[in-house]
């Protein structure tokens, strides 16, 4: 399973590429990632009201090895930009539900500072993991729901996605560095030839 970051540019979007899919459908979303080596058969989208259905009722325990700190929005749906409030994930380990677990999966601004979507995928990644061993949790229900999801390839993309496992690879398109396009603040692919090795220790930063 490999994540890409929201804000990573698209030559063939003219926007981040988070913004693909909304511009062009699945064909946009397609040349999109393909610009950057990622094929792909088929798609499944989610609407908001799919990933709160799956959220609603789940509960899970996340391992927290070191302390972390972010600004977050005063509400989940809301915008940073209209107000913030301190959250703290202490070790060892945090218990997480309802707005304590979306601020696990999307908080990324630091007090003071700035953020990058590479460090909470490293959480997103955590969560998916954890959820995947709970095994508790059925996927397919909800993303079988034609109003709250888009799908092409149908079933069979929906059958593909349910064989992923907690033991299957996790990685995300992080050799990336921050560069402004258009006004606004993007990532875009670092082709440098130290590239492999900057993207290293990036990961080793970001542990969780």
């Amino acid at each position: 399973m490999t994540w890409v970051p929201r804000d990573l540019w698209s030559e063939s979007t003219g926007d981040r590429i988070n913004r693909a899919f909304a511009i062009g459908g699945f064909p946009l979303l397609a040349a999109a990632l393909a610009e950057h080596g990622l094929d792909v058969a088929g798609a499944v989208v989610l609407r908001r009201g799919a990933t709160e259905e799956l959220l609603r009722e789940t509960h899970i325990t996340v391992p927290v090895p070191r302390p972390l700190e972010f600004s977050y929005p005063l509400a989940s749906t809301a915008r940073i930009e209209d107000g913030a409030k301190v959250i703290r994930f202490d070790p060892p380990s945090e218990s997480l539900a309802g707005e304590r677990l979306h601020q696990w999966l999307g908080a990324r601004t630091v007090p003071g500072g700035v953020g990058s979507d590479l460090h909470r995928i490293t959480r997103q990644q955590t969560a998916v993991r954890v959820l995947l061993e709970d095994g508790a949790h059925d996927v397919r229900r909800v993303l079988a729901d034609s109003s709250r999801v888009d799908t092409v390839g149908g079933a069979e993309t929906i059958a593909t996605i349910a064989l992923v496992r907690s033991s299957w690879s996790f990685s995300t398109l992080d050799d990336v560095v921050p560069r402004t396009i258009a006004g606004k603040s993007v990532l875009v692919r670092d082709r440098g030839p130290t590239a492999p090795i900057r993207s290293l220790v990036r990961r080793l930063r970001q542990v969780p």
